[in-house]
């Protein structure tokens, strides 16, 4: 009886050596994998620089970046709006009066949402910083305009256009 438990576990051990080694194995190709597609995406996240812009005033920002939003039309491509728009502006206005300086990051966009309708159409809504209401640096959808994008190409923009858009096509986030 001694010599078939001895036979049954030295079995059971080559067994989960064999198993265990599959698994090491197996997790290599996955962390290889893993770090090939790090690699190849991480330029990505370095391509995307930050323009340093010095203003007079928030307002000359502020008219700059309402230009850009108004200068978008129906039918322009993602990439196409995203030239536009630019990169992400660090904000830089000196002290004015009673106003303290200002140095801010606006990302442009500030926002991305990315849905399916019904009829599975690609939906992306960009908001945009366009106006504000709460000075207290955070910015919130309140103080953004929307640009929607139907498969790549935008249909419209401004909050009136968000929510018809969305009651239409029946869209939740």
């Amino acid at each position: 009886m001694i010599p078939f438990l001895f036979h049954f576990s030295i079995y059971y051990q080559i067994e989960t050596n064999h198993v265990i080694f599959l698994y090491i194995g197996l997790m290599k190709k996955v962390f290889i994998l893993n770090i090939l597609i790090f690699f190849m995406f991480s330029s990505s996240l370095h391509s995307q620089e930050v323009l340093e812009k010095n203003y007079e005033t928030f307002s000359e920002f502020l008219t700059e970046q309402n230009t850009k939003i108004d200068s978008i039309q129906n039918g322009l491509s993602l990439i196409e709006v995203n030239e536009i728009m630019g990169p992400p502006i660090l904000v830089k206005v000196p002290k004015v009066g009673k106003m303290k300086p200002l140095s801010q990051l606006f990302k442009q966009p500030e926002i991305i949402k990315e849905t399916n309708d019904m009829a599975k159409n690609e939906i992306k809504i960009l908001w945009y910083f366009s106006s504000p209401k709460n000075q207290d640096g955070i910015v919130s959808k309140s103080e953004c305009t929307a640009i929607i994008l139907k498969n790549d190409s935008v249909i419209g923009k401004g909050t009136k256009f968000y929510i018809n858009f969305m009651r239409k096509e029946r869209i939740r986030f």
